[in-house]
């Protein structure tokens, strides 16, 4: 009779364990738990931006520190220039951003316009670069649509959501609070991950930053970033008024400030 009830108890515990490592991979309603999350986040397009337009600033002093240290008369030769060199964007309706520039005056000489070129396509990419990321977390939804095509996986303290993004693979870890910790996009070209920060406020979670990995499958282009946003509110909307990135690609360093402003907002 004892080794009977000692096999009805090992049964039991069986019957327990199973049990909780089930509860730990199942979500009795993934959609509404998506529907939450997506819900749960700020959305310019919900609040019904159209589109908008900004001027863009670099910090030339800082860009220029070392050498207005060493050589100050040089440096604000170089800031003068530097200075009339002015920047925009356009985010449009269709989530293009455009980025436009005009000098004060023309180069002198074709290291100068070499110089100024260099500038111009370094700012494009800079800015491009950052609202690529910047709108998947502020313009719609971080998530996928709640009645799409993907896996939600209990994993007690957060979720795990994997669905597919064309050929790549996707992979988005959450916790219990709906904030987003990290995404992994895995593809034949690149493999990169997307850890961002967020402020609760009111109407949702506003992104304050992120640190991200890129690393393509061959060849050079490992980037690793750090990134801090500043919105405030413009017409209503959270718009980004500045930007703080700090880079490495292939193991060469870059610091970069921008502050965004004269915002010019459509909306409906």
């Amino acid at each position: 009779m004892k080794y009977g009830w000692r096999n009805i108890c090992f049964l039991l515990v069986a019957c327990c364990l199973c049990a909780m490592a089930q509860s730990q991979t199942t979500v009795t309603d993934p959609k509404k738990v998506i529907e939450d999350a997506r819900h749960a986040y700020y959305s310019l397009r919900a609040a019904g931006l159209d589109e908008f337009r900004a001027t863009v600033k670099p910090n030339w002093e800082l860009v220029l520190k070392d050498q207005i240290k060493s050589d100050p008369a040089g440096a604000q030769a170089g800031l003068k220039l530097l200075n009339g060199l002015h920047f925009s964007m356009l985010l449009d309706s269709n989530d293009k951003v455009t980025v436009t520039h005009h000098t004060d005056v023309d180069p002198t000489n074709d290291q100068q316009r070499k110089g100024f070129e260099d500038i111009y396509s370094g700012m494009d990419q800079a800015i491009n670069g950052f609202f690529t990321t910047w709108e998947l977390f502020m313009l719609n939804s971080p998530l996928p649509a709640a009645d799409s095509n993907y896996t939600l996986e209990n994993l007690g303290t957060q979720y795990r959501l994997s669905y597919k993004d064309g050929a790549a693979d996707v992979v988005t870890m959450m916790g219990k609070n709906l904030i987003i910790t990290d995404i992994k996009v895995t593809s034949s070209e690149f493999n990169s991950s997307v850890r961002p920060q967020f402020v609760h406020t009111p109407k949702g979670f506003v992104l304050t930053g992120y640190d991200a990995d890129y690393k393509p499958t061959s060849g050079p282009g490992v980037v690793k970033l750090s990134l801090k946003i500043d919105h405030e509110p413009v017409s209503g909307l959270q718009l980004p008024v500045s930007l703080v990135l700090d880079s490495v690609m292939d193991g060469a360093p870059t610091h970069m400030e921008l502050a965004f402003s004269n915002h010019e907002v459509k909306s409906h």
